[in-house]
């Protein structure tokens, strides 16, 4: 064998080492990447049209929406195309609550009985964020001067770190939604869902300095795909001081199909003015452009109502949640 022959051997094979490598570590991420979309498949298929981001949209590449034509959202502040919007029907049910009225526990109003200061209180309730329409929402809601309230899941990315501040310090009140929100792994065991209760809540504190107090359960609190009594997980919370919201307007933008930006605006101004607290779900993820396009729309609807006002949830809201066994 020659030295030149010797030589571009010597050569190629690191090269082929260093190529076969290559493939291989770009295989295995594949094969990773359809694994998780599998998982979100099977969850999706499991979980149905449940009020929830079905398994934290593992399956749902964001830079892919970043990428489509829907990026004129940011323009899309006001709410000309929507102004002629009539009211939703009475058919619409929204999920229940546990009452319309009020009773101190600890210090904590919640609902029960009939009480009323004549006052409307709408609060805007976002779930599963943050996500890549997270900056949209949070520019709406300072164009109108509104506060609301983020019940958001681990993400750890410095785009997402940026957005749990933002949400602080713009004014916004920044609640927990499970860290994982994989119902099979949080709601397992209540050592389950206190670990994942544990990982958001100090997953939001390193980030933002803050310890947040409001919990939303993935599902709301009368889901029915808990192996563990719900009534436990509650127990828990409180004695962590963590108090629970779920809702008793649907948006109704979560479901399998797509609902348009009217649709969602029906579905989230129904009954404000015949109650005297309206917790209204929506959900801030990749897929809910719909919901970014209906915002500016419900905003101005609300405002426009006598005696109403839009709040951030904090100590002093009246607290809704589900009946449930």
């Amino acid at each position: 064998m020659s030295k030149r022959t010797e030589k571009i051997i010597r050569i190629m094979i690191p090269a082929l080492l260093a190529l076969m490598c290559a493939v291989i570590a770009f295989l295995g991420g594949r094969v990773s990447n359809l694994e998780k979309r599998l998982e979100g498949y099977r969850a999706a298929t499991q979980l149905g049209e449940r009020e929830s981001r079905l398994v934290q949209l593992s399956w749902i590449e964001e830079n892919a929406y970043a990428s489509s034509d829907i990026s004129e959202l940011a323009a899309r502040t006001c709410s000309d195309d929507y102004a002629s919007l009539a009211y939703p029907s009475d058919e619409y049910e929204a999920h229940p609550s546990s009452g319309a009225g009020l009773y101190d526990r600890n210090g904590v109003t919640y609902a029960a009985g009939s009480d009323s200061d004549g006052v409307h209180r709408v609060y805007l309730t976002f779930d599963d964020g943050p996500s890549i329409y997270t900056d949209d929402i949070l520019d709406i809601l300072d164009a109108y001067n509104v506060k609301a309230t983020f019940f958001v899941v681990g993400r750890e990315s410095t785009a997402s770190y940026a957005r749990y501040l933002r949400i602080i310090e713009e004014g916004h009140t920044l609640g927990m939604h499970s860290y994982s929100h994989i119902y099979s792994d949080i709601y397992a065991s209540p050592e389950s869902f206190a670990e994942d209760t544990e990982r958001i809540r100090s997953l939001l504190e390193d980030v933002t300095g803050y310890s947040p107090v409001f919990y939303r359960f993935p599902g709301g609190s009368s889901n029915d795909v808990s192996a563990t009594d719900m009534h436990e997980l509650e127990e828990y919370l409180d004695s962590q001081g963590i108090i629970y919201f779920d809702w008793n307007v649907s948006s109704g933008d979560a479901g399998k199909t797509p609902l348009t930006p009217d649709q969602i605006i029906q579905n989230a101004l129904q009954g404000i003015e015949s109650r005297d607290t309206t917790v209204i779900l929506f959900h801030d993820t990749a897929a809910k452009h719909s919901t970014v396009y209906a915002l500016p729309s419900i905003i101005e609807a609300i405002q426009a109502m006598d005696n109403t006002e839009i709040l951030p949830i904090t100590y002093d809201t009246t607290v809704i949640q589900h009946d449930h066994p």
